[in-house]
């Protein structure tokens, strides 16, 4: 099994959307490099087990995207927000999805989003 799973983590390192997954608990599971790559964070190992609030202080809207989907059960498809990265603005495209195991089981979120700030302004 471990190469499985080791495969699976590999795939979720290779998006090219950053990825942030959080169970019911409200702590962060994980956080793909391409995340940090977006949000600037130096270090998303560091992230895992915290609680979302925490891990996420930084970015308040983001923050509550992950709240309002772990409430809810919601799916979003295609939305945007705007985050403070260093004073300047940016424009964040973002999908939830709802992580469940074979037999249905609710165990959490996950976020997938893309820094549009660029594609947005042109």
């Amino acid at each position: 099994m471990h190469g499985e799973a080791e495969y699976f983590k590999s795939i979720l390192d290779n998006l090219t959307g950053g990825f942030v997954s959080v169970d019911l608990d409200g702590a962060v599971v994980y956080v793909n490099p391409m995340a940090g790559r977006i949000l600037h964070l130096p270090d998303t190992g560091s992230l895992v087990g915290k609680a979302y609030s925490a891990a996420l202080a930084g970015f308040p809207a983001l923050r509550d995207v992950v709240r309002d989907a772990l409430k809810t059960h919601k799916t979003v498809h295609r939305a945007e927000l705007s985050v403070l990265h260093a004073d300047k603005p940016m424009v964040i495209g973002y999908s939830t999805l709802q992580v469940r195991n074979p037999k249905g089981d609710y165990l959490g979120i996950g976020v997938i989003f893309q820094d549009l700030t660029f594609v947005s302004r042109g």
